[in-house]
């Protein structure tokens, strides 16, 4: 949340050429925003407080730690990945669409983030319920049953993002919701598959319903 607005907010310290080259004008030293890249800031930093309100409120967690090796490994993809996509959103020749198309876009995305909130809500109340078969139970409800996909989360975390991407019409945000919808396939692919041995109709186990894994109706 943070490395993101440093960009934004500093442009002299990350573009120091571009004052000296005229880029912003003979008489300024930093360069007038434009709408889109406020909204892409806005939206940026409104979807990492989310996640911090979240991790605090919402998410239950099966372990205490983790491994400490992940500490480096999510502070270089996070931070790194809001860098490069900062950078380019806000670099001195950055070309925005149109103001209209990119709010509308931005707005499809934020609907997105609130169909997100509503699957961690409900997976987080199915972990104090315990459910079925060793603690684990079918999610039920929007967007699960409404989208038919067993990782609704992750759907809606790709696809807010997808059009985050079109939005801004950078290819740095493309690359970074690729490189994160790759890792969610994979988790999302093991969580499926689980679900669907735990839940398989025998002897007396309830079965899991047909959904697509994420992403319908491709995955």
């Amino acid at each position: 949340m943070v490395a993101y607005a440093l960009v934004y907010f500093f442009p002299g310290a990350v573009y120091p050429w571009a004052a000296s080259a005229g880029k912003w004008g003979s008489h300024s030293t930093t360069p007038a925003k434009h709408p889109v890249q406020a909204m892409a800031l806005a939206y940026w930093t409104f979807h990492y407080a989310k996640r911090l309100a979240e991790t605090f409120f919402v998410h239950k967690f099966s372990h205490g730690t983790m491994p400490l090796t992940n500490l480096f490994k999510n502070c270089a993809y996070y931070w790194g990945f809001a860098a490069y996509v900062s950078y380019f959103v806000n670099h001195p020749a950055y070309t925005p669409p149109p103001t209209a198309l990119a709010a509308g876009l931005l707005a499809a995305a934020l609907l997105c983030q609130a169909a997100n909130a509503r699957a961690h809500v409900i997976l987080a109340g199915l972990r104090p319920a315990g459910g079925a078969a060793g603690g684990y139970a079918i999610p039920r409800g929007f967007p699960f049953d409404g989208l038919r996909v067993t990782c609704a989360n992750y759907t809606a975390e790709i696809w807010g993002w997808v059009l985050f991407t079109a939005a801004v019409r950078s290819l740095a945000a493309g690359v970074f919701i690729t490189a994160g919808a790759l890792q969610m396939a994979v988790w999302a692919k093991a969580k499926h598959a689980r679900l669907r041995r735990i839940f398989n109709g025998r002897d007396g186990a309830e079965a899991y319903p047909k959904r697509w894994v994420m992403l319908p109706p491709f995955f």
